[in-house]
């Protein structure tokens, strides 16, 4: 049901923890994410173990860890491989699809019902239970997509928990671990502005940074809105499928098994994939941790060498340009509209050799254009690193994204779904990238002035290349907060008083209203006094008095 992979260290380390990584196979950044924290643990001297439930099939292998060697993968068993949903098949329709809050529920559904039968697999395998059991796990760590894992950790008795984002922010957990919501100035993970962009129009703004402000943190009345609807839908949405594994992991660990609601808020620290000089400004309790970046190892992105291949595609002319959506979207799945557009835009810049990662061999709609090459794959951070490559058109997976604001390169963002928009305009506030909409690929003018101005205008490189040597510079690296802080929760913790109050605080409560009603009231209750005073004292002067002193007025 599981395979199982052991390492023996030959030398001890002085001081080691026994760490739990909980990673469901699901999705490729996710796991990359979980697996770099997994591996930072264990270049540190500790004993990782890194699980992975099964959740679906097609992505178990893409394991992400290159040093941890205890892995346990649980398999699926007859039962899930009967009902489970392949990931792949509902990402193509992500192209076309507008994340908005009617249909937000509806669209993610499919990921919904996965993770609950994941969630019920990896339960009834008692087996992978007695074994993690026998480790004697000091600290334990999951990505709150799910909360399967809370209720397992639970039941083997482990109260040091840490959470891990794998996206720079998780707005609908915020009220559950009582950090505030800021929906006039922080976007949330889902929103995106919904009026198509103007090229032209932004261009002639001074207020745009180029093409690049999107709303981002300054928003319209109907934006903000909007903004605080989409974080209550996808909260709403969560919700919902965090009770269902909450009666899935109380059926198979037992009732007494608390909810999620309490769970949820007793992890001592919060790892987020945030990083303060590169994300939008934000409030958060001490517990927040921003390890933002932690994926990108620039040592050895920078001692990586291309070989011949890629030496020679690159020395064919002067500028060069990457082309990537990312491993869940597919470029060959990309509407054939937008396709022919962007191969005009490629073929009218015959001075710039385009990179296109492609997943077929199906390119003959290309066989014309000769400064154009494609690759099922790409050494994405190598290239990055080139002082060859120009720039880089990206979907703006929160992965690229921080690739990209390390390795300095300029690009245009073209956000497809989830927390791409938000990347995009988290990254093209520093001005070092153009961000476009995904249903202006089929606008010939807007595509190519975009890919034009970052190819050719200097500023988008000079700014990027400042992004990255503050990153380079920052005084806290993000391999040093995981090790200290996992490490300082398992000599200490766990640490209950990190828990705020306010999370416990109606609304009325937190948001001042009560004091500024009895404001008011004191206010209202001292004039009325007031005026029933003076009209009473007016009431006993003598009338010709009365008289004299309104005449005076």
């Amino acid at each position: 049901m599981f395979k199982n992979f052991h390492f023996l260290f030959l030398i001890a380390p002085i001081y080691s923890i026994n760490v739990l990584v909980l990673s469901p196979a699901f999705g490729g950044s996710h796991m990359n994410f979980m697996a770099h924290l997994a591996d930072t643990l264990t270049e540190a001297g500790h004993n990782v173990t890194f699980l992975i439930p099964v959740a679906d099939e097609a992505r178990k292998n893409q394991l992400g860890v290159k040093v941890t060697t205890d892995v346990v993968i649980v398999e699926q068993d007859e039962i899930m491989s009967k009902e489970t949903l392949i990931v792949d098949d509902h990402m193509d329709a992500m192209w076309t699809l507008d994340t908005h809050e009617p249909n937000f529920e509806e669209m993610f559904s499919w990921f919904h019902r996965i993770m609950e039968l994941s969630c019920a697999n990896f339960l009834r395998n008692t087996e992978v239970f007695d074994l993690m059991k026998t480790r004697n796990f000091d600290v334990a760590i999951l990505e709150p997509l799910s909360v399967c894992g809370l209720g397992f950790f639970k039941k083997l008795g482990i109260e040091k928990t840490i959470l891990a984002s794998s996206c720079s922010l998780y707005d609908f957990l915020l009220p559950d671990i009582g950090e505030p919501e800021e929906h006039s100035y922080v976007p949330c993970e889902y929103f995106r502005k919904p009026n198509r962009f103007n090229y032209h129009e932004n261009t002639q703004n001074p207020n745009f940074p180029a093409l690049s402000s999107q709303s981002g943190d300054q928003m319209t009345l109907s934006e903000r809105y909007k903004n605080y609807r989409f974080s209550k839908e996808t909260k709403k949405t969560m919700d919902k499928m965090f009770d269902k594994e909450t009666e899935i992991y109380q059926k198979y660990l037992g009732a007494d098994i608390p909810d999620w609601r309490e769970l949820l808020p007793s992890a001592s620290l919060f790892f987020t994939n945030s990083n303060p000089y590169l994300d939008f400004p934000r409030p958060v309790i001490q517990k927040t941790i921003p390890i933002g970046g932690i994926s990108v190892n620039m040592d050895k992105i920078k001692s990586t060498k291309l070989d011949d291949h890629w030496n020679e595609i690159l020395d064919q002319r002067p500028l060069n340009m990457l082309i990537s959506f990312g491993s869940m979207v597919k470029s060959s799945q990309m509407p054939l509209e937008w396709r022919e557009n962007l191969i005009k835009v490629i073929a009218s810049h015959p001075d710039v050799t385009f990179i296109w990662k492609y997943e077929t061999n199906d390119t003959a709609f290309a066989g014309h254009l000769e400064n154009v090459v494609f690759s099922k794959w790409v050494p994405q951070t190598a290239l990055l690193n080139d002082a060859r490559l120009t720039a880089f058109l990206t979907h703006g997976g929160l992965g690229s994204t921080n690739e990209l604001a390390h390795c300095g390169k300029p690009a245009v963002m073209v956000p497809i779904f989830g927390d791409q928009v938000r990347n995009a305009n988290m990254l093209s506030r520093h001005h070092g990238a153009i961000f476009v909409w995904k249903n202006d690929l089929g606008d010939f003018e807007i595509l190519k002035n975009a890919v034009h101005s970052i190819l050719y205008d200097e500023k988008y490189k000079r700014n990027a290349r400042h992004l990255a040597d503050i990153l380079e510079n920052q005084p806290h690296q993000p391999k040093d907060l995981v090790v200290k802080h996992t490490e300082f929760l398992a000599r200490f913790g766990p640490f209950p008083k990190m828990d705020p109050h306010g999370r416990s605080l109606h609304f009325i409560a937190r948001n001042f209203i009560d004091v500024y009603a009895a404001l008011i009231g004191s206010y209202f209750l001292l004039g009325s006094v007031s005026y029933v005073v003076l009209r009473f004292l007016f009431s006993k002067l003598p009338v010709k008095l009365v008289r004299k002193v309104k005449k005076n007025l």
